[in-house]
């Protein structure tokens, strides 16, 4: 009897251990190696959604202008009456920042006064194409004209128009651009007389022969049309003083309506 209890004890001990052995791998149902790859599955899975957030960051940045698109950006050659406009729309006078004018991005270009005027605008266009920008935008001051008499008026546009057939080949020949001409600005009375008028209405004359002659390669924006009185003068209204040909935030908000018109 005592024989045959001690046979049934190791026989009883060895089954307990391979119950106990069953019920563990069935109630784990996971092995160590399945683990790790839950563990790296959600690594993953975790880089991947941190990836696609940044890129949107990104995309989102670049929409707001972090980034300015080529092709979307006119340079603007110009001196005291455009860094005025500049000014009006919050410009903070560095030339490296560019401001946000609808679509586009609008960078300032200070010109020499002429004939030295004739230089810079040949950078600026140069500067345009090299950035892969393809519009620039050029005026003359209305300090660059001058009535007074026949022969002084006469003088003065053959001078004017010289430079803007240099910018036209510097810009639109060399360098494959759409130019926007800004045409004659208006003075306030006190400075206009029928010499200066009539200057500026042949320069304007000028200018829609050239557009012509270009097609949509050269646009013109109606600076004079928009501000001037019908005998030629500045609209009182539009002027920095009465006796400042300088423009005002009233005829800056006009002009903006015209070139969007134009950008359109």
């Amino acid at each position: 009897m005592s024989t045959a209890g001690h046979g049934k004890a190791p026989l009883l001990a060895v089954l307990l251990v391979i119950a106990a052995l069953l019920v563990s791998a069935l109630g784990c149902g996971a092995t160590p190696q399945d683990e790790a790859q839950d563990k790296s599955s959600g690594k993953e899975w975790s880089d991947s959604e941190e990836r696609s957030s940044r890129e949107e960051e990104a995309g989102e940045e670049d929409d707001h202008g972090s980034s300015i698109p080529a092709g979307r950006t006119v340079h603007m050659c110009g001196r005291s009456v455009l860094g005025g406009w500049f000014e009006h729309w919050g410009w903070d006078y560095d030339p490296a920042n560019p401001v946000r004018f609808g679509s586009y991005y609008l960078v300032y270009q200070e010109m020499d006064v002429p004939p030295g005027i004739v230089d810079t605008a040949r950078e600026a266009a140069q500067e345009t194409a090299e950035g892969g920008d393809e519009v620039m935008f050029f005026k003359l001051c209305f300090a660059d004209f001058v009535g007074g008499d026949e022969y002084g008026a006469r003088d003065n546009l053959e001078s004017n128009m010289h430079i803007v057939r240099a910018v036209v080949e510097a810009a639109v020949e060399d360098e494959g651009l759409t130019l926007i001409l800004g045409n004659a600005l208006p003075m306030v009375s006190e400075y206009t007389d029928e010499w200066l008028v009539w200057n500026h209405r042949e320069y304007n004359s000028f200018l829609e022969e050239l557009a012509d002659e270009y097609g949509d390669r050269v646009l013109i924006l109606d600076l004079y049309g928009t501000l001037s009185t019908p005998s030629g003068s500045l609209r009182p209204e539009y002027a920095a003083d009465p006796s400042d040909s300088h423009l005002n935030d009233a005829a800056y908000e006009r002009l903006d309506a015209v070139l969007a018109q134009i950008l359109q």
